[in-house]
């Protein structure tokens, strides 16, 4: 009975943005989704839609420390892909007047710091990075955050963090007056949970890292009660092009050219295979036009 109850306690019940509280026992509330890592691909995770909000949750709570420990990232490099990626996330943020004498902040940097890097390539000098998986004497280190920026980016994010609004209170605590935050993650409007079987919507319910997923709606109510005022919304990531086979459509059919698993995006490209893909073909040269739109930018600007 003890047991059972631990692992009760173990379980994300209760919505994060709204309150309202899933029944345990109702197992059509929740849909079986199954991780997208190679050494992990056997596990499953539930995850469940709040009714009232359209928030979505991982049910399971787990060691995280553990699971990113096999996340495989750890060797990633800027290499050209990227770079038309962040050339993408960089006219977000100019669109709305940042400069090369503007101090920067990208929170959740990764280990290295790619994006950090490639603005000080384009000469942003007052470019930083912080992450909090990051060794303390590189993008770990927190005296990073013990400065004023007038831009911070958050990409990819704010749905890993189990309380957003604690992560946003400290991300206001280093805004400037007038400055400016671009949140991206997935939308959860447009991720439809009921299939499992369907990678575009598999990856990005991404059990067990993502914890929770917003909507537009929900991800300005946050902004809001920091007081931010919502300045633009992006109806897709930075990371969905029309450049061939750089949208997340394309991306997705080149993990299921292979394995299925993430892992494959870490390692040395094999475009022959892939070129042989029908779907990875199609994809690339049409998944733009035809996105999902299940990723979203929101710029807010903290008043002066």
């Amino acid at each position: 009975m003890v047991q059972e109850l631990a692992i009760a306690t173990k379980q994300r019940l209760t919505c994060s943005i709204c309150n309202y509280r899933v029944d345990p026992n109702d197992e059509s509330a929740f849909v079986t989704f199954p991780c997208s890592i190679r050494s992990l691909m056997h596990e499953k995770f539930k995850v469940w839609r709040c009714p009232d909000c359209q928030t979505i949750h991982c049910l399971d709570v787990v060691d995280l420390d553990y699971y990113y420990s096999k996340y495989p990232f750890s060797d990633a490099r800027l290499v050209p892909p990227l770079r038309v990626f962040y050339g993408s996330l960089c006219r977000q943020l100019t669109k709305h007047g940042f400069s090369k004498s503007h101090a920067f902040l990208d929170y959740g940097c990764g280990l290295h710091g790619l994006f950090v890097q490639y603005l000080r390539e384009k000469g942003f000098a007052n470019a930083f990075g912080y992450d909090p998986y990051a060794p303390a004497d590189g993008s770990g280190d927190r005296a990073i955050l013990d400065r004023k920026y007038d831009y911070i980016s958050l990409q990819d994010v704010i749905e890993h963090v189990e309380d957003p609004k604690v992560l946003l209170n400290e991300l206001d605590a280093m805004l400037a007056p007038g400055g400016y935050v671009l949140i991206g993650t997935p939308d959860a409007a447009n991720i439809d949970i009921n299939r499992p079987d369907v990678a575009d919507h598999c990856y990005y319910v991404h059990v067990p890292y993502h914890l929770h997923l917003y909507t537009r709606e929900t991800l300005e109510s946050l902004g809001r009660s920091q007081g931010w005022e919502v300045v633009d919304f992006f109806a897709r990531k930075y990371d969905d092009t029309p450049w061939f086979s750089l949208n997340n459509r394309a991306v997705h059919a080149y993990m299921q050219a292979f394995d299925g698993s993430l892992d494959i995006l870490a390692e040395p490209l094999r475009l022959g295979k892939a070129l042989a893909s029908l779907p990875f073909l199609f994809w690339s040269m049409f998944g733009y036009w035809f996105s999902l739109h299940a990723g979203m930018g929101v710029m807010f600007r903290k008043p002066i």
